[in-house]
């Protein structure tokens, strides 16, 4: 008797706990971020703009919103680069805009070019990019991989990166809940940091990086298709999302991939187990992003208001 009334009070303690900590993840992401108050808006004829962002910064990403009666297609033009905008659940034309990391903060002209059934309207916005302040490091990679600390083997590497994300799918698949980090655990090293590998290569990191012994599930920051699963030279066990619209994100030395190229992935999913593979000094988890073919500040873009 005593027995059987221990166990039942066991279960209720724990469908107590469990729920709990479910529940702090579902509440940190589930709830659809409302659009906020645009910091600028222009009108050109019957074509309106609306800005999300007073300034971006080196490595950031602007969202622009395109409001007109037909729009058959849009871009936006920034030094030599060009940036599709795409339609989303007849909520307007949309537009990532980024300030590429090597960019020099200062004032640029960005150019917005609407096609419509009557013509052609052209807007002209000036875009202030802000110094991201990016530092430099040292690291030394074991013997065993310093192979890897080797320029050739890093642009072939970018060069399949390239490849992948290549491709924009015309769709936003991220939902409307945004995104989230992929775990909770202390960031040990930043976006666009100059760093010199055994005193001898020097490049530059693409995303942030995190405490994760080894085995600690990675969550999918946002909804989306898997582009890559496989091994690559320096990130070693890897994944790439595609959440649509030229939006990716990247997870790097894994122990363990749980997922195949192919496969359609909610957010919070786990991807794999972190790891040491590739080039690492050290158990960790290296993620990152691209948009439109850009890497971006990964830990900054979960500020960026996405629609």
């Amino acid at each position: 008797m005593y027995t059987s009334r221990w166990i039942i009070l066991l279960i209720l303690l724990v469908g107590l706990m469990l729920p709990s900590v479910a529940q702090d993840d579902i509440d940190a992401t589930a709830q659809p971020q409302p659009r906020p108050m645009p910091t600028t808006v222009l009108v050109e004829g019957d074509v309106t703009v609306e800005f999300y962002f007073a300034s971006v910064m080196q490595g950031g990403v602007g969202v622009i919103r395109l409001i007109a009666p037909e729009i058959i297609q849009a871009r936006a033009f920034l030094l030599n680069a060009e940036y599709p905008f795409g339609e989303i659940e007849d909520d307007g034309w949309y537009g990532f805009i980024v300030a590429n990391m090597d960019i020099q903060p200062r004032d640029y002209e960005l150019t917005i070019l609407v096609e419509q059934p009557e013509g052609n309207t052209s807007i002209k916005y000036m875009l202030t990019v802000d110094s991201a302040g990016y530092i430099t490091q040292n690291f030394d990679i074991p013997g065993d991989r310093s192979y890897l600390a080797d320029p050739e083997v890093e642009r072939a590497e970018f060069a399949k990166l390239d490849a992948i994300t290549e491709p924009v799918t015309q769709e936003a698949l991220w939902g409307d809940t945004g995104f989230s980090l992929p775990i909770n655990a202390e960031f040990t090293s930043g976006f666009g940091a100059y760093r010199v590998l055994n005193n001898a290569m020097q490049t530059r990191h693409t995303g942030w990086d995190q405490q994760a012994p080894v085995g600690t599930p990675i969550r999918a920051i946002g909804a989306g298709k898997v582009a890559f699963a496989g091994l690559l030279d320096i990130r070693g066990n890897y994944v790439m999302i595609d959440h649509g619209y030229g939006v990716y994100s990247g997870y790097a030395h894994f122990s363990q991939v749980h997922v195949t190229r192919g496969q359609t992935i909610a957010e919070g999913q786990i991807l794999g187990m972190s790891g040491n593979t590739g080039r690492s000094s050290g158990p960790h988890l290296h993620w990152e992003m691209i948009v439109n073919g850009e890497w971006v500040d990964s830990r900054a873009f979960m500020d960026t208001w996405m629609p």
